[in-house]
């Protein structure tokens, strides 16, 4: 039973990360497209605080981040086995995400990606990983 509630609790925390990374995305385009005044930005704050809130709760608490990014000497067998199939996954999910933003912004005839955008695509492809163990596993 515990082990379904920690597994709910990191579903609940990486969705909520993966949430604010979109929902901060998300307002910073629409504050610069629809030229909102600069005091919707101030939203962002709270936005931020979730996203960092619920980055160390997901990833950093849980070790999944360390389990993601450590050597394949200091894992064994079935760890080695969970991070090669969540990054697996992860390239998929990543490579189809990256195609869709790309493809929306050559349609839409937006300015190029900028610094924002690209950020959280490194964000996400760095955590997305962990995210995959994260979902699958019981806390390490």
């Amino acid at each position: 039973m515990k082990n379904q509630k920690s597994k709910k609790q990191n579903r609940i925390w990486i969705l909520l990360n993966f949430i604010s990374l979109i929902a901060g995305i998300s307002l910073f385009y629409m504050v610069k497209i629809y030229h909102w005044p600069l005091s919707y930005l101030l939203i962002e704050i709270v936005i931020l605080a979730i996203f960092f809130i619920s980055l160390n709760k997901a990833f950093i608490v849980t070790k999944f981040w360390k389990m993601v990014h450590t050597s394949s000497k200091n894992l064994d067998e079935r760890e080695m086995q969970v991070v090669l199939n969540a990054l697996r996954y992860a390239y998929g999910i990543f490579t189809v995400v990256c195609l869709i933003i790309i493809y929306a912004f050559a349609i839409a005839e937006s300015k190029p990606i900028d610094v924002v955008l690209a950020g959280g695509l490194l964000y996400l492809a760095h955590t997305l990983p962990a995210a995959i163990v994260g979902w699958n596993e019981k806390v390490i």
